[in-house]
Order: C-alpha cells, then sequence, then structure tokens
C-alpha cells in the first residue's frame, strides 16, 4: 500500500472533484485525525448518520460530576471509535477534565479542558496506535 494512500483533513472536495491534486498522509496520521475530527463533531450533527461524533458538546455546560462527565465522554468516544473507525482494534480512551480560571479585562471566569488519549492497534499493519489531544470547552478551542 502506498505509504501516502489516505486523504487528509481538511479535504478539499473541490480540488478532488476537479480532478487536481489534494493533499494525502499515511495511515496513522489519517486515524488520528479521523478520531479528532469524532471528538469535536457533536453527537446528531453529521446529516447523514445522527450518531457520527462524541458527548462531549451534549454535556459540555452540565452540571454533573467530573468523574460520572469523564465516564460520558469516554464511553462515547468509545462507542464511536469502534463503530466508525474500523482500521483500530483493541481500542481503549482515558480522559481527563482540567479547570482553568481566566481572567480577561474585568471579567473572571472558569474554562475546562478535556484530554482524550486513545490507545489501539492498527489493524493493518498490526502497529500501536496512540492519539493525545486536548481542547478547551465551554466554549470550545484548540489547545
Amino acid at each position: 500500500m502506498h505509504p501516502e494512500h489516505y486523504y487528509s483533513l481538511p479535504l478539499a472536495p473541490d480540488l478532488l472533484i476537479g480532478g487536481e491534486r489534494v493533499r494525502r498522509c499515511a495511515l496513522r496520521e489519517s486515524v488520528y485525525q479521523h478520531i479528532y475530527l469524532l471528538m469535536v463533531t457533536g453527537l446528531e450533527s453529521h446529516r447523514y448518520d445522527p450518531l457520527y461524533g462524541c458527548a462531549i458538546w451534549d454535556h459540555d455546560f452540565s452540571l454533573i460530576s467530573s468523574l460520572r462527565w469523564k465516564d460520558l465522554v469516554r464511553e462515547s468516544m468509545e462507542e464511536s471509535i469502534r463503530r466508525f473507525e474500523p482500521r483500530l482494534s483493541g481500542v481503549k480512551v482515558t480522559t481527563g477534565l482540567e479547570e482553568f480560571e481566566v481572567m480577561e479585562k474585568k471579567t473572571r471566569y472558569m474554562r475546562k479542558r478535556i484530554s482524550v488519549i486513545v490507545a489501539g492497534v492498527l489493524r493493518l499493519t498490526n502497529e500501536p496506535f496512540h492519539f493525545n489531544e486536548k481542547i478547551f470547552i465551554a466554549p470550545m478551542s484548540a489547545d
């Protein structure tokens, strides 16, 4: 298999349809990008499959305990990866939650940052795979 067989995100469908070259990437990067996309996509956001995405956005302002919230996110990510990322096996997801106090001008507020760590095996090559990303939620922003 060609080392850069997969399309890279963000996808440029206009270039693809026009027959122009689009950015490509290797298997590991493609899986990594897809898991990130699952993580930042809210459930019911995808027109063709309401189950595509993650429950982070269903509970981002929730007052439920941090422990229960982390469990909900972990379970949602595990289910989404099992359902939508067949290139991985033996998936284990770990989540963490940190709170930061932010001072902006004369306003003080709390921000939460979630970490998502995914460990698994790439089915095609039988190599270990690791994903580790942190995002700020409520409101979301990339770290």
